[in-house]
C-alpha cells in the first residue's frame, strides 16, 4: 500500500507550462504554443456543442488538454478518464500527413480525442452514477464481492472506441482516415480474405493489420452504421452502453440500440462490402520480399531502398538495385521510419529520447542515435546541389511547414517529393487536392488522399491517390491526368524503367514488394470519396487558421503542486479470521500532467489502524517522492514486532536517455511498519541497453548492469546483477543473468545480512534482497553469487472468441537453470540448483485486457519443499 513507484508516469518531458483555466476546459500549454490556443478553444467549444447534440448528454466533468511542449515531439495523442476527463495532444504528425489524409494534424486530434472524452464519460445506471459520486474516476472497484464500474464506458472494445473517432474525423471538412485510400485498400484485402470476423474484429491480436484494424475497418464499420441509421442514433450508442451496471455485453447493447446484434450488423457490413467493390483487383507481379511494417519507399541513384520487418525481431534495410535487379538485406536496431541513405549509411526518420529531458523526431543511425543537425527535422529529401528539404516539427503543429536549408518555402499537406532541384508536393482548399511543382499548381482534383512518388526523365510525375475501391497510381503528363495501375492495393510506387515499376501492395497478411510491368495508361482522375461533411462546425470555424497571435487566454504559470486534484477513492474489504475485518482507504490526487501525485491512506483491522501519506514527484528531471505513516496498535501480541511509524523516500536522477541506453542513480532511505528492524539507506546505479522491437514478447537485445551500496543499522552491504538476453532465430530468447552480493555482518534474529525470500521485497528501495523462489521462508546470507541461464521459445497460437470472456493470443515456453552459492555466515555455506520450468500464456479478457499468465514447477533438491507449482500474473523471462 506505501510502496514509492520508480516508474516514470508523467505525460510530458519536464518544461515550463502555462495553465488557463475555465468552467469546463482548462488548457495547459507552453509560451510557444500561446498562439493558437484562443481560437483552439473557440473550436473545440464548437466541437463539443455539437458532440453533446449527438452524444445526448454534457460531459459530467470538466475537462483538461494538455498541449505538450516541442520537447514532446511525439506524433499521437489520447484521451482518458483517469485520473481526470482529460486529453494529452503532440503536435509532430506532421510525418503522418499522407497517412491520416487530413488538414490539419491539430484539427484532427481535437476531432478524434474529443470523442473520445465523450464516449467514456457517460454513467447512465444507478451503480454507476452512484459508485461514481462516492469513488470518483477508477474504472473498478469492489463492494465485497461485487464489481462496481463508476466509469462503464471504459469497459467497450477498441474496435467500437477508436472505429468512433476515426468516423468522426473523417465529417468536419479537415479530410480524415476514411478518405485514405490506404485504408480502403486494407479494409477490402481484409474483406477477400474472410479476415473480419467478430472475435478478430474486437479482441487485441498479435497478426496483421494488428491494432490497425481497431482505427480503419473500425471506422469503415462506423460509417456503416452512420449512412444506415444516422449520426445521432450511432454517436448515441454510448449512452446505451453506459445503461449497463455491468459493462461486459456489447452485442446485446447493439440489439438495444440498433435492433440488430453487432454480429448481424458486422456481417451485413462485409456483405455490403463484398457488392460494392467486388471488382477490386489485387497487383500480380514477381514478388521481391513481404513485411508486415511499412514506411515510404525512397531511391537514390540506382537504388530503392525501405525498411522492412516482421514485427517481432530486429527491422531490416531492404534495397533494390535497379541496373542489377539484385536485391540485399541489412538487419539492425532503426527505429521505425522513412528511410534516407545520408554519406553511405542509412538513417530513419523518427522520433525518439536524445535526453532525459526531451523527445526529437530526426534522422536516427542503425543503434538509434540521433544525427547531429537533424534534430526536430522531418527530412524530405535532399536537392541534387545538397540542400536539406524537411518540415520544421515544430513549427508544423496544423500544417507542415516546408524549409529548404533553413529558408521558410511553403505549407503542404502531402509529404514532399525532391527530384533535382525541385520540389513536388500537395495543397488542399476544402475538398480541393492541388498538385504544385516548386511554387506552380499544375492540377487539381477532388479528394484528400495523393502524394507524388517519383518523376521521370522527361519530367512526367506519378502519384498514388484514391482509386474506386482502395489506392492506386496516377500521372501527370502534359497537365492530363492519367492513370497507370489498374489495380486497387498499390500504397507506394517508384518507376525502374520505362515500362516497369517497384510497388508496395497491401494484403491481408501485410505488405508485399514486387516488380512490375505497366503495360497501359488511361485517362482517368482519382476517385472521388463521397462522405457527408455533416459535423456541426460553423463553415468558418472548419477553414480557421489557429495561428491567431493578436487572441490570447488569460494563463497562469502551472504549478503541478497547486494544480493537485481529487481523483478518486481506492478501497478494498477483507476478511480474516485472524484478523477481522479489514478497511483500505487510499484518496488519490493528481495533476493534468501527471507530473506530481499524492495519496492519503487509511487501514483497518483488529490488530492495527494505519495513517499514512505518499507523494510523488516528477517535475524535472531529478525526480522524488517520500510516505510517512502511523501506526496505532489494537493488539500488542499481534504487533510486537511492527514500528509504531514508518517512513519511505527516494531521490532518483535518470541521466543517460539516448539511443537505446537508459542509466540513472537512486537513493533511497525506508523504514518499513511492518518490521522493527530493516531500515535500509541505499544508493543504486542502474545502466541498461534494452531492444525491444514492435510485437515481440521478450526483450530483443538487453545488457543491464544494476550496482548498489546499502547501510543499515551499521551494517554495509553491497553488490551488483548483471543480465543479457538476446534473440534467436524463430522466436527463441537465451538469458543469462549473475548476481553477487556480499555483507560485512549477519544475524538472522535482528534480519540483518542479504535478505532472500520466496518472493518479491515489500521494501523496493532495499537493494540487499533476493527472490529465491524454491524457498519457502526469509533467510539472511553473508555472502552470495548467482548465476542464471535461461532460454524461452515464444508460440503464436491463438484462439480467439466473442462471446466467451477470455482468448489466447500467444505462448511461451521457459526453462531457467540457476545456481546459488550462499554463505550464511562464516561457518556455513551452501550450494542450491534451482530449476524452474514454466509456461506464458498471453490471455485477453473480456475483448479488451490483456495480461499474461505464467505457470511454473519450481524444483530444488536441496530444500524442504523439493518441489513447487505456481500460478502467477505478469511477465517473467
Amino acid at each position: 500500500m506505501f510502496l514509492l513507484s520508480y516508474s516514470t508516469a508523467a505525460v510530458v518531458v519536464p518544461d515550463d507550462y502555462l495553465m488557463s483555466d475555465d468552467k469546463a476546459l482548462t488548457y495547459v500549454y507552453t509560451q510557444e504554443h500561446v498562439p493558437v490556443i484562443a481560437k483552439m478553444k473557440v473550436y473545440q467549444e464548437a466541437l463539443m456543442d455539437g458532440y453533446e447534440k449527438e452524444f445526448g448528454y454534457k460531459l459530467d466533468d470538466k475537462m483538461y488538454v494538455g498541449l505538450a511542449s516541442s520537447k514532446n515531439q511525439i506524433a499521437n495523442g489520447f484521451s482518458t478518464q483517469i485520473p481526470f476527463n482529460s486529453q494529452i495532444l503532440y503536435g509532430a504528425g506532421a510525418t503522418y500527413i499522407d497517412y491520416f489524409s487530413s488538414s490539419s494534424w491539430l484539427k484532427t486530434l481535437l476531432i478524434h480525442e474529443t470523442a473520445h472524452n465523450f464516449q467514456l464519460n457517460p454513467k447512465e445506471n444507478f451503480l454507476s452514477q452512484s459508485s461514481h459520486k462516492l469513488l470518483g474516476n477508477t474504472p473498478v472497484s469492489f463492494l465485497a464481492f461485487i464489481p462496481l464500474f463508476p466509469i462503464p464506458n471504459v469497459l467497450e472494445n477498441n474496435f467500437i472506441l477508436e472505429g468512433n473517432g476515426v468516423m468522426n474525423e473523417s465529417r468536419f471538412g479537415n479530410g480524415g482516415r476514411l478518405f485514405s485510400g490506404y485504408a480502403l485498400a486494407e479494409l477490402l484485402a481484409l474483406v477477400q480474405a474472410d479476415g473480419i470476423k467478430p472475435e478478430l474484429m474486437i479482441n487485441p491480436t498479435l497478426s496483421f493489420p494488428y491494432g490497425e484494424k481497431f482505427y480503419l475497418v473500425g471506422g469503415f464499420f462506423q460509417q456503416f452504421l452512420v449512412d444506415r441509421y444516422g449520426i445521432d442514433k450511432v454517436n448515441g450508442y454510448f449512452k446505451t452502453f453506459a445503461t449497463q451496471p455491468f459493462p461486459f455485453f456489447s452485442s446485446a447493447m447493439f440489439k438495444k440500440q440498433y435492433g440488430k446484434t453487432f454480429e448481424q450488423l458486422l456481417a451485413e457490413f462485409v456483405d455490403e462490402l463484398k457488392l460494392k467493390h467486388e471488382a477490386f483487383k489485387s497487383t500480380e507481379g514477381t514478388l521481391l520480399t513481404r513485411s508486415e511494417t511499412f514506411v515510404p519507399l525512397n531511391k537514390q541513384n540506382n537504388a530503392i531502398y525501405t525498411l522492412i520487418s516482421d514485427n517481432k525481431s530486429a527491422p531490416k534495410v531492404f534495397e533494390l538495385n535497379i541496373k542489377t535487379m539484385t536485391s540485399s538485406f541489412e538487419e539492425g536496431a532503426w527505429r521505425l521510419g522513412e528511410l534516407v541513405k545520408k554519406e553511405g549509411a542509412y538513417y530513419s526518420q523518427a522520433s525518439g529520447k536524445t535526453s532525459p529531458t526531451k523527445i526529437e523526431m530526426g534522422l536516427f543511425d542503425k543503434e538509434g542515435y540521433m544525427k547531429k543537425g537533424f534534430e526536430g527535422k522531418a527530412i524530405q529529401g535532399f536537392t541534387a546541389s545538397g540542400k536539406e528539404v524537411y518540415f520544421d516539427v515544430k513549427q508544423s503543429i496544423e500544417a507542415p511547414q516546408v524549409y529548404v536549408d533553413g529558408n521558410f518555402y511553403t505549407e503542404s499537406h502531402s509529404s514532399v517529393h525532391v527530384d533535382q532541384e525541385n520540389l513536388y508536393y500537395f495543397k488542399q482548399e476544402n475538398a480541393t487536392r492541388t498538385l504544385y511543382k516548386n511554387k506552380k499548381a499544375l492540377v487539381a482534383f477532388e479528394g484528400h488522399y495523393g502524394f507524388v512518388t517519383d518523376v521521370d526523365s522527361e519530367g512526367v510525375i506519378y502519384f498514388v491517390a484514391s482509386s474506386k475501391h482502395g489506392s492506386s497510381v496516377y500521372r501527370v503528363r502534359a497537365g492530363v491526368i492519367e492513370r497507370v495501375m489498374f489495380t486497387d492495393d498499390v500504397i507506394d510506387f517508384k518507376l525502374i524503367g520505362d515500362n516497369q515499376a517497384f510497388v508496395v501492395t497491401i494484403d491481408a497478411k501485410g505488405y508485399a514488394y514486387r516488380k512490375v510491368d505497366l503495360q497501359r495508361v488511361e485517362t482517368a482522375e482519382p476517385y472521388k470519396i463521397n462522405i457527408a461533411q455533416n459535423g456541426r462546425l460553423a463553415p468558418n470555424l472548419r477553414e480557421t487558421d489557429f495561428l491567431s497571435p493578436k487572441e490570447v487566454l488569460s494563463s497562469e504559470s502551472y504549478n503541478s503542486l497547486k494544480a493537485l486534484s481529487y481523483s478518486s477513492l481506492s478501497q478494498l474489504l477483507s476478511y480474516e479470521e485472524s484478523r477481522g475485518l479489514g478497511v483500505d482507504l487510499q484518496a488519490n490526487f493528481a495533476d493534468p500532467l501527471l507530473q506530481n501525485s499524492l495519496a492519503l491512506v487509511l487501514s483497518h483491522d483488529d490488530d492495527r489502524d494505519i495513517l499514512g501519506l505518499r507523494y510523488d514527484n516528477q517535475v524535472h528531471q531529478l525526480e522524488y517522492g517520500f510516505a510517512g505513516y502511523k501506526l496505532f496498535k489494537n493488539n500488542e501480541s499481534q504487533t510486537v514486532d511492527k514500528r509504531e511509524h514508518g517512513y519511505d523516500a527516494y531521490l532518483r536522477l535518470p541521466f543517460i536517455k539516448r539511443g537505446y541506453w537508459d542509466a540513472n542513480l537512486i537513493l533511497s532511505y525506508t523504514e518499513d511498519y511492518d518490521t522493527i528492524y530493516r531500515k535500509p539507506l541505499s544508493f543504486a546505479l542502474n545502466v541498461l541497453n534494452a531492444k525491444h522491437f514492435a510485437y515481440s514478447k521478450y526483450v530483443n537485445a538487453l545488457n543491464a548492469l544494476s550496482l548498489f551500496g546499502t547501510s543499515d543499522r551499521e551494517v554495509n552491504l553491497w553488490g551488483g546483477t548483471y543480465a543479457f538476453k538476446q534473440g534467436l532465430a524463430g522466436q527463441s530468447y537465451l538469458g543469462l543473468r549473475a548476481t553477487y552480493m556480499k555483507s560485512n555482518e549477519v544475524n538472522f534474529l535482528e534480519e540483518k545480512g542479504i535478505e532472500l525470500r520466496e518472493g518479491l521485497s515489500t521494501l523496493q528501495s532495499d537493494s540487499a534482497t533476493l527472490s529465491v523462489p524454491s524457498f519457502s521462508s526469509t533467510l539472511y546470507a553473508k555472502e552470495l553469487n548467482m548465476a542464471e541461464l535461461s532460454l524461452a521459445k515464444v508460440f503464436d497460437g491463438s484462439l480467439y472468441f466473442f462471446s466467451f470472456p477470455l482468448s489466447l493470443q500467444r505462448e511461451s515456453l521457459y526453462v531457467k537453470q540457476r545456481r546459488y552459492d550462499i554463505d550464511f555466515s562464516d561457518s556455513i555455506q551452501r550450494t542450491y540448483y534451482e530449476r524452474i520450468v514454466g509456461t506464458e500464456l498471453d490471455l485477453v479478457l473480456f475483448n479488451k485486457l490483456e495480461f499474461p499468465l505464467r505457470l511454473e514447477w519450481i524444483n530444488n533438491e536441496d530444500v524442504v519443499d523439493k518441489d513447487k507449482l505456481r500460478v502467477l500474473i505478469g511477465g517473467s523471462f
